[in-house]
């Protein structure tokens, strides 16, 4: 009995370091997001973080122009990315590549758009 409860125990404290692991591989970020020309940012309303422009900025961008109401509006959306502190002199003291899309949000009637990834 006593060995049955062990070998439990051991099997839910590996399954939650392994879940724990999975989630942090990969952080997933929800904030408003901005790009205008040669910058782009990530609001967390905790935290703004400058957002690495690459491809997959590009994507969100095109994703967003699709529901934004003016130039300067901020898409809510739901992200995953990696997170680095900035080496230049300028920006944000912290960086943010996207890995993945999750979702956005469309701020005229609060609907949810998934991307087709």
């Amino acid at each position: 009995m006593k060995k049955s409860i062990f070998v439990l125990i051991l099997l839910f404290i590996i399954s939650c370091s392994q879940t724990t692991k999975k989630s942090t591989d990969n952080p997933q970020f929800f904030g408003e997001f901005l790009y205008l020309s040669d910058a782009a940012v990530l609001n967390t309303g905790t935290e703004i973080y400058g957002v690495i422009i690459d491809e997959k900025m590009q994507e969100l961008d095109d994703l967003c122009k699709a529901i934004k109401r003016d130039e300067y509006d901020m898409i809510p959306v739901y992200i995953k990315g990696i997170i680095q502190d900035n080496t230049a002199e300028e920006g944000w003291d912290k960086l943010i590549q996207i890995t993945a899309i999750d979702s956005l949000v469309n701020p005229t009637d609060k609907s949810i758009i998934k991307p087709n990834n």
